[in-house]
């Protein structure tokens, strides 16, 4: 919407207000630039009145379908073509009613989404109603989302819904064509620009998902003023760190409100941003809602600037987006870690709106880009580019948003008022755009993602064009003379485009000079016109198209004559201007060029012009050479157009060109000329054209020449595109038009007969075309400069409304008489030869019938000479409140009649009789038929001119407004950052054309009716051709007449169940079929209309059999579409007073009072109830129908697929099945085809769903139950409030009374905080359960499932199927089946469940995959199905699900182990720790470790398997079983299990240790409750390492895997493990994460095959055979165990025994800690530093990778480094690191280097927050730069390059001279310390030049003969230099000296061996 509060306060006068009766919120301005503007005011006036009565009479009378639905689409209508053109009540009053309707209740997701969109358009400028003005309850909408999507019908598909795809189009088939052409996605703006933009996701509605967040988004403004402190009470206390989903999380972002004022702030942000923002820190590495919390903030930042001291946080934000960048930074390239998806569009937001003056953000923001600016060079391209140049497009983008809203008028009404402290100066733009523009310089040569560089460079040039804009220039000159990177070039092209208009309003923002550079860039991008390369030619056109927009091609070079205020500047821009005309001149000379080497010339003899086809690549290139040729000539002076006109006929006319490529390329141009210029075009070419065609078609030969000469067709082809143009200057040429095309229309020749007709069509098109006349950058007159306004001066400037002055060429009435001529004279003749043929008067020859049609379809392309006929509407629904039809103004009110007659009901009546007489005559004339097809499309279907969508036309105007924007938010600004002229004129046109596409009719016109039905027969015909043209015109009719779908059903049902065989029965039947299919964004089978439905799906079922492939195909697509498409349909609704109340708000007191409206008041329920129970019959029938189809005996099994299907889809909220349809559901789950059984599990579920029997639950207060006193500011985290909830060693045993008791339903309840009270569960006895009630006291539906699962054939036979492996390797612990026995057990009670339980103990015994599957599925449904039975029974199926798990764990094989943990952590999610704790030490005693294990009894896996399914429990129930934990971890320690022998017990104990230590979670002054402390564990395992050091310091590991060498130290290479005593590793299970249940992603230990391969010396076997294995005995093995023996002593006389199970404690405390570090919700770093000395002695370079100790040492130092540190964590990381570089062994220096690179760089905000930290980094760095190890001085020099390139020094110079002074030292360590602190400067800038360069070249040409390793250093160094300077050397040179360049040149030169 264009916008200009000037204009809008001159329109809007006191008179027009007056008139209006209202002032309007905010209308659309560009209709005011429209020809027909005078009439739009009384216009609006009659059609909001229409809106506004009869949508609060659609309310009022509680008609939703289809009053309702159409009076809603006529307000989104209005607001799209007046915008907000009411008065402020009316616009408060339409937001009230939306609202209230779209919180009806039980209203189906189709309308919710409407009356969403509805809502989001009235809401979405916010200025207009404040908060004051409106106020919006919050609950309702919050009830409404969980409802939606929260809620277990939504989950389970009882309630759903569809997010629609976007479809390929044809704009998108040729961007996948171009793409071959061009690498990334840099040209998609210009794309845009000639309208071949891709498409984006906005073409499709929107889901149901995003429309309610943004609904939400919108509405929070006008929140209640407590509903922040509402929604923290309901939300907060339903935080649970360990939840697998962050629901809450994003709700909570969600709903509260961001943008209260300061004056509010205790009602806002003060409430809860120091609760999130502590529980952000709290919890870090929390799974999920991190980026909903940083949405939050970004937007508290930016609707409330200032409000927040964001100071204290900006380090740790910093962090956070170090790490969502995902760069590649890592320890040994080991990637573990936890990279929370943040949104770059909030990180954006949030850096851009907490930039203040005190610099702190900048400071961090330039360390920030400082330490990723070379992840954006092309060199480095990967995974995480496009997150830094999409970051890099929303940052410059939020910043300049951000200026605006502070320094422009438009922009300060819409946004809270920023402190005036808090507002931005300009020399903090300044910096800003100082930082931000050196890495996107670095991106700009990539060969992907141009567009958003491009975008970067633009807003950062708006800002500041004299910084960023001289760069750039020298970067295009010098890539221009380049040969051999094309590349760069159109990449330095495209960014150059990009700020061309800041470089043109350069004068008027500090850069006088940037005009003066457009004259010379034109002319040199001119040899990027190169046939040979499409990709830069392209580029080229795009770069003369963007700057040919904004500036006039008019010879200023004497100027200086007229004007003496000129400066410098000015007079040298004005002295290049005199190059225009040569600039043009040679443009068109390179586009000829083009064109002629465009040529498709025959290669064999018998080819004919017609035979070629046109490519798509030429497709595009004619786009592109037209839209720039047309800019180009309408911004030239008169005077140089007419010496481009003169070269361009001496061009056109001297050759003839083919007419498929090159040929239609010259009409295009010729096109372009004509429409800038038409008198003197058509002066050149006309007379000459028509002279030259009555010369070639004088004779009757020539006219039936089959093959027709080139230049007949050629200059058929210029004529046409000549009179493409004003019509007025048209007609004084017509009388020499006139004879040519009475003998052109003539000719045999299909294909000359098709282009002689496009001129007919182009005549008619240009008499007929409202358009505008010119659209220059300008309104000035062009003849009259430089003598009376200087073109230069207005070069960029943009044009303010008032000063549009837009020319539009309307027809008038001579116009109209030509084109009535032009039809009686062409037209009339074919309609009387149709007539006679018809008739039978003559014959007509197919030839002369495609005449006829090529010449109505020509006649018919004046659509505005064509009014609508004015039929009688067909409705279709009976409705109180009718549609009415509502005629917009036209342009014209000419028209054009056939004999008197509307021209379109005459071409109906004639058309259905030539439709009729062809298909009797079953013609195969399959040309005719389509041009038929076109001519019912040309007069019914099209209403407005030929061009592409308008919802595409909508988006390239987008993409054209912002890639010429201009704003900078500097004030009074004016016309020089007002939008161009030409994007007025776009706009304009955009509103004319959006004038014809929301026209309102009243229902389906008869003539329409007719046609439709005509279609139809076309789209069934027997070709397939015809059939898809047919069915797309129906498609359009079907999208624009509502519900005019249901003229169609009544004949698809007939077509689709007619009986019939043969070609022509199967055609017809599939056209049937492919009808129902469309169109693709709402098929007919899915709409929304019961009867519909009811109609055509058993229809479907019902038809007859086709075996033919495509017609299964078809019918299997009707499955999908069913899927796709198909939502929930209320069966029953009523409207609420709510919304009556507020729809009569909208209506007069004379309508309200009206008799026969009160009438209809008194009967509204009665009709509102009447239409719910229709509705509900209909359902009901259908599901009858199809249940009657698949019951029957002889259904084929396809057709019972496809009915289960379509049953799938019925089940209702509202109107549960019928009992027919329940049995035969339940039939269908022992039916012998797989997909019925799978489709009958489904609707089993939904039956039981429909008649689960309501739990009575009772408000209670949980500070009583807990016998606490509720605190005032409680804490979140363990509390004795939560004591009741949690498990206790007291609880072991529970009785009736304990049972009974109020217990916690919800587990995500209680850890954070309460709520003022919860819902728990009544007693047992109070509850209306079904378990113990008798058969004949059950309803219908009851009694079938009753009978059906109490059946023992059913359950046998079902049972059967359930213990059958489906998909080898595939099947999986199935949810669905689960959630049915659960429902089904909790129903019934062990009535039924008997069975099951009794059928799963027997299956967990077996070892079948599918069998343990079944019986795993039935424990958990038997485990989580009685939580509400009475104490007895539930004990009763708890046992005997108990008996059946230990049964599995007993029995368990590695390929159902995920299935028993997945069983565990599912079963016990939801029961209450203290209620379960029988169950639950029944599962401790099954699954923990015993006192005493036997290793050889139960072997490794099986203990194990135990292990993995207790920490699922523990996993699920997290906080609640903290108690348990301690409990569980002690035991551990007790039975030696955390230094077990075996290898996979050890890793499955790591990770169950994770679990157990995850519990450990304390907030800020809260308590640490019961659960283990990771710190007390590490203080009490550490001293056990003792054992494992020798006296370097080196850790011994004692391993059988070293077949060389029994022992050896970590980090000595040279042993590679291999198998052990001949037995080969098995391969390991890996298993995903529990569904619902456990957070950990753990590996599945091995099996028992490989138990020896891990025995320790100590395990528990022999020492001897732990060693040696099977074939140990020999002189061999006694010598590796004598090794072994003597390296333990080494390590302090150990035992054997102590040294192994040291060792593998350490390998299990590693594991537990890796596991912390990644998946713990807070992984406790500051207390995992312990291990980092052991972990780097461990962990060195060199060792084998398979050896266990050392990948576990490498995986937790990998991790640890990339860990999110808080600052206490990082300075005790810094503490160790120093401490660490004292170390004893070189092999843990070293390994803490590497250690430190990723830590460092992933701390840099905590670097740059405070020096001293950089300060200990750098003494790190440089201590160990003078180790004695030449490996260690190395990476410490790594480490120091990191340090300076990420600018994180804080004083460089120091550091230069500290290197100097050491490189002067005698001592060779010292000196090499200097030498590489020197080199390290110099790879510190891969892609820059340092400003110390030459000094530091100097210093090292000094020791360039020094000893080794010096002279390598320096070698090394320089070689990399010349590497990564490459690319840019001839822009680096620049910056040195030619001393400079020689030294280096020296250094860097290989050295000569001649003497």
């Amino acid at each position: 919407m264009l916008q200009d509060d000037e204009f809008e306060e001159l329109v809007n006068t006191p008179e027009r207000i007056k008139a209006l009766g209202f002032k309007p919120q905010k209308e659309i301005l560009t209709n005011h630039l429209t020809p027909y503007a005078d009439k739009l005011d009384e216009e609006s006036q009659v059609f909001l009145e229409q809106v506004k009565t009869n949508l609060a009479k659609s309310v009022m009378l509680r008609e939703m379908k289809p009053a309702c639905g159409v009076w809603t689409s006529r307000l989104m209508k209005y607001l799209r073509i007046y915008g907000f053109k009411f008065g402020k009540e009316d616009h408060i009053s339409f937001v009230k009613l939306t609202y209230e309707l779209l919180l009806i209740p039980d209203l189906e997701p189709n309308k919710i989404n409407k009356f969403a969109t509805l809502f989001l358009m009235l809401t979405r400028k916010k200025d207009l109603i404040s908060p004051k003005e409106l106020t919006l309850p919050w609950r309702p909408l919050y009830e409404l989302g969980i409802k939606l999507f929260h809620k277990n019908s939504s989950a389970l598909g009882l309630f759903h819904y569809h997010t629609r795809k976007r479809t390929e189009s044809q704009e998108g088939v040729m961007i996948n064509m171009i793409k071959k052409y061009m690498s990334g996605s840099g040209l998609d703006s210009m794309l845009a620009l000639f309208g071949l933009q891709k498409p984006d996701d906005t073409e499709c509605p929107m889901s149901l998902e995003s429309t309610y967040t943004m609904l939400v988004r919108s509405a929070q403004s006008y929140f209640e003023l407590e509903a922040t402190k509402e929604i923290l009470e309901e939300l907060l206390p339903r935080v649970n760190p360990w939840a697998a989903d962050g629901e809450v999380i994003t709700i909570l972002a969600t709903f509260i409100p961001v943008g209260l004022p300061l004056s509010l702030a205790a009602h806002g942000h003060e409430l809860w941003f120091d609760k999130i923002m502590t529980l952000w820190d709290t919890c870090y590495n929390a799974h999920c809602g991190t980026s909903d919390l940083l949405s939050l903030f970004a937007g508290l930042a930016k609707r409330n600037p200032g409000a927040v001291d964001w100071t204290p946080h900006v380090p740790k934000m910093f962090m956070r987006f170090l790490h969502a960048l995902n760069l590649p930074v890592s320890y040994k390239d080991m990637q573990y870690a936890r990279n929370q998806p943040l949104g770059i569009k909030h990180m954006a937001t949030w850096i851009a709106c907490t930039i203040n003056p005190d610099g702190v953000v900048l400071k961090h923001l330039r360390s920030f880009l400082g330490g990723i600016e070379s992840y954006l060079h092309s060199a480095n391209s990967g995974r995480w580019s496009f997150k830094l140049r999409d970051l890099l497009r929303k940052l410059t983008k939020e910043f300049l948003s951000r200026v605006r809203r502070e320094r422009e008028k438009n922009f300060k009404k819409h946004y809270p008022k920023t402190r005036e402290d808090y507002k931005l100066r300009d020399e903090d733009i300044t910096e800003f755009v100082s930082i931000v523009l050196e890495p996107t310089l670095q991106a700009v040569n990539n060969r992907s993602g141009t567009l958003d560089i491009s975008v970067a460079l633009q807003n950062l040039a708006i800002l500041r064009p004299d910084i960023v804009v001289p760069p750039l220039v020298d970067r295009l000159k010098t890539s221009l003379t380049s040969l051999t990177e094309p590349h760069r070039v159109t990449a330095a092209m495209s960014a150059v485009g990009a700020v061309a208009r800041p470089m043109l309003r350069g004068p008027h923002a500090n850069y006088p000079e940037g005009p003066t550079h457009v004259v010379p860039l034109l002319m040199a991008v001119l040899p990027g016109l190169d046939p040979n390369d499409m990709k830069k030619t392209l580029v080229t056109l795009h770069f003369i198209f963007i700057f040919s927009d904004m500036i006039q091609f008019i010879d200023c070079s004497s100027a200086h004559e007229h004007w003496q205020d000129l400066t410098e500047t000015e007079l040298l821009v004005c002295e290049s201007t005199a190059q225009f005309e040569d600039f043009i001149l040679i443009f068109l000379d390179r586009l000829f060029v083009i064109i002629e080497s465009s040529v498709h010339e025959q290669v064999r003899l018998d080819t004919k012009d017609t035979d070629l086809v046109r490519s798509k690549t030429d497709a595009v290139m004619e786009t592109a050479i037209s839209a720039a040729a047309t800019s180009v000539l309408m911004q030239s002076s008169p005077k140089i157009f007419k010496e481009a006109l003169r070269k361009f006929k001496a061009f056109a006319t001297e050759s003839t060109f083919e007419t498929n490529v090159s040929g239609s390329m010259v009409g295009l141009l010729l096109r372009s000329f004509a429409r800038v210029d038409a008198e003197s075009t058509l002066a050149a070419f006309v007379p000459k054209l028509c002279e030259e065609l009555q010369e070639l078609v004088s004779t009757d030969e020539a006219l039936k020449e089959e093959n027709p000469s080139r230049d007949l067709v050629y200059r058929i082809v210029l004529l046409r595109n000549v009179v493409d143009c004003d019509g007025t200057v048209l007609l004084k040429y017509m009388p020499q038009i006139l004879p040519v095309m009475d003998r052109i229309l003539k000719l045999h020749s299909s294909y000359s007969l098709n282009r002689a007709c496009k001129v007919l069509n182009q005549l008619f098109a240009s008499l007929s075309r409202i358009d505008l006349n010119e659209w220059r950058s300008s309104s000035n007159d062009y003849n009259t400069a430089p003598e009376k306004w200087l073109p230069v001066r207005e070069w960029g400037s943009g044009c303010m409304l008032k000063d549009a002055n837009l020319k539009w060429h309307v027809p008038n009435a001579e116009e109209a008489a030509c084109a009535q001529m032009l039809s009686d004279r062409y037209l009339k003749p074919e309609v009387e030869r149709l007539k006679q043929w018809l008739s039978g008067e003559r014959s007509m020859c197919r030839d002369r019938r495609l005449r006829c049609f090529h010449i109505i379809n020509a006649v018919t392309s004046c659509s505005n000479f064509l009014p609508q006929p004015d039929d009688t509407p067909i409705t279709f629904f009976e409705s109180q409140v009718p549609a009415t039809t509502f005629p917009l103004a036209r342009g014209t009110p000419y028209s054009i009649t056939l004999d008197g007659e509307n021209m379109r009901v005459a071409l109906t009546e004639l058309l259905l009789k030539v439709q009729d007489r062809m298909l009797q005559d079953k013609t195969d004339d399959t040309k005719g038929l389509e041009l038929l097809i076109l001519a019912w499309e040309r007069v019914v279907v099209t209403r407005m001119r030929a061009s592409p969508g308008y919802e595409t036309r909508l988006r390239s105007f987008g993409v054209l407004e912002r890639s010429l924007e201009g704003r900078g938010g500097r004030e009074a600004e004016g016309e020089g950052t007002a939008r161009l002229r030409v994007v007025l004129a776009d706009g304009a046109r955009l509103q004319e054309d959006a004038r014809l596409e929301l026209m309102c009719d009243a229902g389906l016109p008869l003539t329409v009716h007719r046609a439709l039905l005509a279609l139809l027969d076309l789209a069934i015909n027997t070709y397939s051709s015809v059939r898809v043209l047919a069915q797309l015109r129906i498609y359009w009719i079907l999208n624009h007449y509502p519900y005019s779908y249901r003229a169609l059903v009544d004949k698809v049902v007939d077509l689709i169940s007619e009986s019939g065989e043969g070609e022509e029965w199967h055609s017809r039947r599939k056209g049937a079929l492919f009808l129902m299919l469309g169109p693709k964004a709402g098929p007919i089978v899915t709409k929304p209309d019961w009867e519909a439905v009811k109609a055509l799906w058993p229809a479907v079922l019902k038809s007859p059999l086709s075996e033919k492939p495509s017609i299964i195909r078809l019918e299997q697509a009707i499955t999908e579409a069913i899927h796709r498409c198909f939502m929930t349909m209320n069966t029953r609704l009523t409207m609420t007073q709510s919304a009556i109340d507020a729809a009569k708000l909208l209506l007069k007191e004379a309508d309200r009072t009206d008799p026969v409206f009160t009438q209809q008041i008194a009967k509204a329920v009665d009709i509102e109830k009447a239409y719910s129970d229709r509705m509900e019959n209909a359902y009901l029938d259908l599901v009858n129908e199809i249940v009657s189809v698949a019951e029957s005996s002889n259904v084929q099994w396809r057709r019972l697929e496809l009915a289960a299907q379509m049953l799938m889809f019925l089940p209702q909220p509202q109107t549960s099945f019928p009992a027919r349809a329940v049995r035969l559901i339940l039939r269908l789950l022992i039916h012998d085809d797989i997909a019925v059984r799978r489709a009958a599990t489904n609707l089993t579920l939904y039956v039981l769903k429909q008649q689960k029997r309501k739990i009575k639950k009772v408000d209670a207060d949980p500070y009583e139950i807990a016998g606490v006193t509720r605190p005032e500011t409680p804490v979140p985290g363990y509390r004795k409030d939560l004591e009741w909830s949690m498990w206790h060693k007291d609880s072991e045993t529970v009785t009736e009374e304990d049972w009974n008791k109020p217990w916690l339903r919800h587990p995500y309840y209680g850890f954070y905080a309460w709520p003022k009270t919860i819902k728990v569960t009544s007693p047992p006895s109070e509850q209306d359960l079904a378990i113990d009630l008798p058969r004949e006291k059950m309803t219908e539906e009851e009694q079938h499932i009753f009978d059906f699962f109490s059946d023992e054939a059913n359950v046998d036979k079902l049972v059967s199927f359930l213990t059958v492996e489906e998909k080898k390797g595939k099947d999986k612990f199935n949810g669905i089946r689960y959630i049915v026995f659960k429902m089904v057990f909790a129903h019934f009670g062990m009535r039924v469940a008997e069975r099951f339980l009794r059928a799963a103990e027997r299956h967990a015994a077996l070892r079948e995959e599918a069998s343990q599957r079944f019986a795993a599925e039935i424990t958990t449904a038997a485990l989580t199905a009685p939580r509400h039975h009475p104490h007895r029974a539930a004990t009763d199926m708890m046992d005997a699900a108990l008996r059946t798990l230990t049964i599995g764990l007993n029995s368990v094989t590695p390929e159902t182990m995920e299935e028993w943990g997945t069983c565990v952590a599912t079963g016990v999610e939801r029961l209450c720790p203290r209620r379960a704790a029988p169950a639950l030490a029944a599962l401790l005693r099954a699954s923990a470790p015993r006192d005493t294990p036997d290793t050889d009894a139960d072997g490794s896996f099986l203990i194990c398997a135990r292990l993995f399914a207790l920490q699922g429990a523990f996993s699920s129930l997290s906080w609640r079983l903290a108690p348990l934990a301690a409990e569980l971890l002690k035991t551990l320690e007790a039975t030696d299990f955390i230094q077990h022998p075996y290898q996979n017990v050890r890793e499955t104990v790591g990770s169950l240790l994770m679990t157990i230590f995850d519990t450990e979670l304390t907030f800020p002054g809260g308590e640490s409750g019961p659960n283990p402390r990771l710190k007390d564990f590490l203080a009490s395992v550490i001293p056990k390492f003792a054992a494992l050091y020798d006296e370097n310091g080196d850790i011994v590991i004692a391993s059988a895997s070293l077949p060389g060498g029994g022992a050896g130290r970590a980090g000595v290479s040279g042993g590679v493990a291999g198998e052990v005593c001949g037995v080969a590793p098995p391969p390991r299970v890996h298993v995903a994460h529990l569904p619902a249940a456990t957070n950990t992603d753990t590996t599945a230990p091995q099996t028992d095959e490989g138990e020896e391969e891990e025995r320790s010396v100590c395990g528990a076997g022999a020492v001897g055979r732990g060693v040696c294995g099977a074939g140990g005995a020999g002189a061999g093995a006694d010598k590796l165990s004598d090794r072994l023996h003597t390296a333990l002593r080494l390590a302090g006389d150990a035992s054997p025994c102590t040294h192994a199970h040291a060792l593998n404690l350490l390998t299990t405390v590693l594991r537990c800690c890796l596991g912390l570090i990644i998946r713990a919700v807070n992984g406790n770093i500051e207390t995992q530093y312990e291990l980092l000395p052991i972990a780097c002695a461990l962990a060195s370079r060199g060792a084998p990778q398979n050896e266990e100790l050392p990948r576990a040492a490498g995986g937790f130092l990998g991790s640890l480094c990339l860990a999110h540190h808080s600052s206490a964590a990082f300075d005790r990381g810094l503490d160790v690191l120093e401490n660490l570089a004292d170390e004893k062994s070189w092999w843990a220096r070293l390994a803490c280097l590497d250690f430190a690179q990723p830590l460092l760089f992933y701390a840099l905000p905590l670097l740059c927050d405070r020096p001293d930290r950089a300060i200990r980094a750098e003494r790190f760095a440089l201590k160990l730069m003078r180790d004695s190890r030449v490996e260690v001085r190395q990476s410490a020099a790594e480490l120091l390059t990191g340090l300076m390139h990420c600018r994180a020094l804080p004083d460089e110079d120091n550091t230069i001279k500290l290197f100097k002074r050491s490189c002067r030292s005698k001592e060779l360590v010292e000196r090499h310390c200097g030498v590489l602190g020197l080199c390290a400067y110099l790879s510190s800038r891969p892609y820059s030049i340092g400003p110390k360069l030459g000094n530091i070249l100097a210093e090292l040409a000094k020791h360039t003969s020094a000893p080794d390793p010096i002279p390598a250093t320096i070698r090394k160094a320089l070689a990399d230099f010349r590497r990564t300077h490459q690319d840019d050397w001839p822009k680096h040179r620049e910056q040195l000296t030619e001393e400079e360049l020689d030294l280096l040149a020296d250094l860097t030169a290989p050295p000569s061996y001649c003497a």
